[in-house]
């Protein structure tokens, strides 16, 4: 199996599979297993928008059921005429080209369960075009319906047959592919996302869509709306000047459902089983056949390179702001020009400002302001006396309040003399 052109969707680094081929790794150790089923889930869970994104397993159920039957079979037939004859046209491209050995490259975004994807590797194969196929739907369900149908029918292919499928669960808006690698892509009735798709498809690569006509089901439309308005949808204006329109094709015809399970079938594939009242159901319900009008347009692109833009650049040696850092700048070879001596203005510098030292030293020298004295207080000759002699060594002159404690001191030591001092060693 050839798995060179899958990318990593957590780093962007290429893909390879191991040698058992059930799983695939990048540079970066980033691994992803095989289901048993045959598909690779690459569609990260912060990407997700749901739990389980895309058609529900009930809406899958009922398109397999429905496109088995072959109703949209010309609509199949159709897109796999203009596939074979894109893909002829590049293997006539590559007979000289060192490449011509390499395999072509054929992308369905948004494969659903299969159906298309399928017969479109069969009629590449039956037109012995080697080709690698990738269906590629964020749904899982559908996925792994796909994936069930392309291993089934695997048994019945001719041996000989080098071309393989892979199925992978990721989304059209980061497409794990690397870029310019795709040589075909189409979309059938789904949004189309040209910005996602030009990423991925080669230059001079062609892209198929398909879409609704304004006829498409409007039998069964009639009988679940009051009103039909008219879808204005237009492909080219869609996609941008990254591809050019080359091919366009119509599909019409009208086909009868011819049972009530057929009628619910078309209904639980597509969007009106949700914009549906429930009484246009039950209406609908009691029918046994309903003849409608299938109306698909067929666009075939041609995807463009880029334009690049160029900004001239300007002269007189200005620097350009957008160019790039390692663009010369070119020198400006006009002289300077001399300016005039009395052009030149001096900046005024202003004189220091002097001060006479006879100034100095006349300056007046104001007086120190003088504390208050505090007025002394006269004591009696006899007081004073006994103080003196009582508190001949007292430095402080705090004779009465030094007596006090004296006294104090005394009497407490006098008190203590002969008590046990509780705080002495026994």
């Amino acid at each position: 199996m050839t798995a060179s052109i899958l990318l990593c969707p957590v780093c962007k680094e290429s893909l390879h599979a191991n040698e058992s081929n059930k799983s695939l790794s990048c540079v970066n150790n980033h691994s992803f297993d095989r289901a048993r089923q045959g598909y690779l889930n690459l569609l990260l869970a912060h990407k997700k928008k749901s739990k389980n994104p895309g058609d529900s397993q009930e809406m899958v159920i009922a398109r397999q059921a429905f496109l088995n039957s072959d109703f949209y079979r010309p609509i199949s037939d159709s897109l796999n005429q203009i596939v074979v004859d894109c893909g002829l046209k590049i293997s006539a491209s590559k007979l000289d080209a060192p490449e011509k050995e390499n395999p072509l490259q054929v992308l369905d975004i948004g494969c659903g369960e299969g159906y298309y994807s399928q017969r479109m590797h069969h009629s590449l194969s039956d037109h012995q075009i080697k080709h690698t196929l990738f269906g590629l739907d964020i749904s899982k369900d559908a996925v792994i319906a796909a994936a069930k149908r392309a291993k089934a029918e695997a048994n019945k292919e001719d041996a000989a047959n080098t071309s393989t499928s892979e199925w992978l669960v990721a989304s059209a808006i980061d497409i794990p592919l690397q870029a310019h690698s795709v040589d075909i892509a189409t979309c059938l009735f789904t949004r189309l996302m040209p910005e996602s798709y030009h990423k991925v498809i080669k230059q001079d690569g062609f892209f198929i869509c398909v879409n609704t006509g304004e006829k498409h089901l409007i039998e069964l439309r009639e009988k679940l709306y009051e009103e039909i308005t008219k879808a204005e949808f237009d492909p080219v204006k869609n996609m941008g000047d990254d591809f050019e329109l080359i091919d366009h094709q119509q599909v019409s015809y009208q086909n009868t459902l011819s049972s009530q399970q057929q009628i619910q079938d078309l209904l639980l594939m597509t969007p009106h089983n949700w914009r549906t009242k429930a009484d246009k159901k039950e209406s609908l319900a009691s029918l046994e056949a309903l003849t409608v009008t299938i109306d698909a347009q067929i666009h075939v692109f041609k995807a463009k390179a880029k334009a690049v833009v160029e900004v001239e650049p300007k002269t007189s040696g200005s620097v350009n702001p957008w160019a790039k850092s390692t663009a010369e700048i070119e020198p400006n070879t006009q002289p300077i020009p001399e300016m005039p001596a009395e052009a030149i203005t001096e900046l005024p510098v202003e004189a220091p400002i002097e001060m006479p030292i006879k100034a100095l030293t006349e300056m007046p020298i104001e007086a120190p302001t003088e504390l208050p004295t505090a007025t002394p207080v006269e004591i009696p000759a006899a007081e004073n006396a006994q103080s003196k002699a009582a508190n001949s060594n007292n430095p402080w002159g705090k004779a009465k309040v030094d007596v006090e404690e004296s006294s104090v001191k005394e009497e407490t030591a006098t008190e203590s003399k002969g008590k046990p001092n509780p705080w002495s060693k026994s």
